[in-house]
C-alpha cells in the first residue's frame, strides 16, 4: 500500500481561462514535488475545462472534478479541501501566481513546530499583465501561546485574506474549523478559527503574487456581483450583508477552541468585538475581503 501525498493543493475555479495557464505553471513548478493538485471546475462556461483536461493528461498529480451546476464559491473552496489526502493543504487560485519555493519554504516551520497550523510568505500585488507592484504591508504573524491572544491579533490586523490565499495549513486544523462557508467573508471567519487552533508564521520572503484588478478581485465589484459568486441566481445584494459573518464569528468561537472554558472566553471576546446593530444592518462589511469570490 502506498501512502498519499504530503500536500494537497486545492484549485477551485470558475471561468478562469484568462490566467489559468500562468497559474498552473507556477503551481506545478514547485521545488517541493510531493503533492496532489485537486481542481474543481464550478460549471465553467469558458475554456477552463479544456485547459484543465490538457494539464491533467500530462501530470498524474492532478485530480479533476467538475460540478454539474455552480455550487457557489465558498462551497467549491470547501469541496477541494474535503477531497484532500495530504497532511497539509494549500488553496491556490486560477488568477494568481506562486513562487517556486512556496511549498518548500512554508513546510519547514510546520515540520519543525507542531503548534504552528499555518505558514505563509509575504504577498506582492501584480496587475492584469503580471507586472509586479507593491509588496502588501498588511501580512502578520500570530505567535502567542494563548489562543485568545492570537484571535485578538487576527481581529486587529486582518484585512485582505492573504493567510488563506498564501498559506500552507494543517489539514486537521481545517477540518476542526469546518472549512469554508458559502457567504462573503467566510474565508476571514476560517482564519479566525485557525488562529484559535494554532500559531501563524509569516516568512520574510515574497512567495505569493496576488492579481489585483476589478476583473478578478471581488472587493472591487458591486455588492450584487459579489453575492452572485456565492448564490448565482441572486438578483439583489443581501438585505443584511454582515449577518452571516457575525454568526460565523460566534460559530467559530464555539467550534475551534478546545475545552468549555476556552470556548466561553472566546465567545465573550467575539461578542465584545462585534457592534451588532451597526454591523448587521450596515450596507458595507468593514474591511471586507471576500477573497473566495469567482471560484
Amino acid at each position: 500500500m502506498t501512502s498519499g501525498p504530503a500536500v494537497t493543493l486545492g484549485l477551485p475555479v470558475f471561468n478562469g481561462e484568462a490566467f489559468l495557464v500562468q497559474s498552473l505553471e507556477t503551481i506545478l513548478g514547485q521545488t517541493y514535488g510531493d503533492f496532489e493538485l485537486i481542481i474543481s471546475d464550478n460549471a465553467s462556461t469558458d475554456g477552463t475545462p479544456d485547459i484543465v483536461h490538457d494539464y491533467a493528461a500530462r501530470d498524474t498529480r492532478i485530480r479533476c472534478f467538475r460540478q454539474a451546476t455552480n455550487v457557489g464559491a465558498g462551497n467549491n473552496w470547501s469541496f477541494v479541501a474535503e477531497q484532500a489526502r495530504g497532511r497539509w493543504v494549500k488553496w491556490v487560485s486560477a488568477n494568481d501566481e506562486y513562487s517556486p519555493r512556496l511549498l518548500e519554504d512554508c513546510l519547514e516551520p510546520l515540520l519543525r513546530d507542531t503548534s504552528v497550523v499555518l505558514c505563509y510568505g509575504r504577498t506582492q500585488l501584480i496587475d492584469i499583465a503580471g507586472c509586479k507592484g507593491d509588496v502588501y504591508a498588511g501580512d502578520f504573524d500570530a505567535l502567542s501561546d494563548s489562543p485568545l491572544e492570537r484571535y485578538r491579533v487576527v481581529r486587529k490586523h486582518l484585512h485582505l485574506s492573504t493567510p488563506i490565499q498564501s498559506g500552507v495549513i494543517r489539514r486537521d486544523a481545517l477540518r476542526r474549523c469546518g472549512f469554508m462557508g458559502n457567504y462573503r467573508d467566510s474565508d476571514r471567519i476560517l482564519i479566525f478559527g485557525l488562529a484559535l487552533t494554532g500559531k501563524f508564521v509569516l516568512l520574510p520572503q515574497v512567495l505569493f503574487y496576488r492579481r489585483w484588478a476589478p476583473q478578478v478581485t471581488s472587493t472591487l465589484r458591486e455588492p450584487v456581483e459579489i453575492e452572485r459568486t456565492f448564490h448565482p441566481q441572486a438578483k439583489y445584494p443581501p438585505r443584511f450583508p454582515n449577518l452571516p459573518r457575525q454568526l460565523g464569528h460566534l460559530g467559530i468561537a464555539l467550534r475551534a477552541p478546545a475545552g468549555l472554558r476556552a470556548k466561553t472566553c472566546t465567545l465573550v471576546t467575539a461578542l465584545r468585538c462585534t457592534n451588532w446593530i451597526r454591523k448587521i444592518l450596515g450596507e458595507k462589511p468593514a474591511h471586507s475581503a471576500g477573497e473566495v469570490a469567482g471560484n
